[in-house]
């Protein structure tokens, strides 16, 4: 794999985005995998997208989506694209490894290993 900017953007958020998103999903899955659907596999409802993108907000100081662009992420692909992206463009920072566990110790769970 090509280790560009873009790249290992994607590289350290696939685990932290697929972790939450299996962390916080309503229908529980065993694994979080990219093509699963949000809304239909997964059961999140707009309450659950919410909870995701204030996590995913307060981790990589992403700004927040107008309801058109949130309307976008259907997969959880999506999600680590949209994030790689604005990682790639300087709109968002990669989290301290601290960061992202507590994030993920409010569910008390650890986080993703890096």
């Amino acid at each position: 794999m090509t280790h560009t900017p873009a790249a290992i953007g994607t590289e350290a958020v696939s685990p932290v985005v697929s972790g939450l998103v299996q962390l916080i999903a309503p229908r529980k899955l065993d694994q979080v995998e990219p093509d699963h659907r949000l809304v239909g596999d997964l059961g999140f409802h707009s309450l659950v997208l919410a909870e995701l993108g204030y996590n995913l907000e307060e981790l990589y100081g992403l700004r927040s989506l107008n309801p058109e662009e949130a309307m976008k992420l259907e997969r959880v692909s999506d999600v680590i694209e949209l994030v790689s992206t604005e990682l790639a463009e300087g709109r968002a920072e990669l989290p301290a490894d601290d960061d992202v566990a507590a994030v993920f110790a409010r569910y008390g769970v650890d986080g993703p290993a890096a």
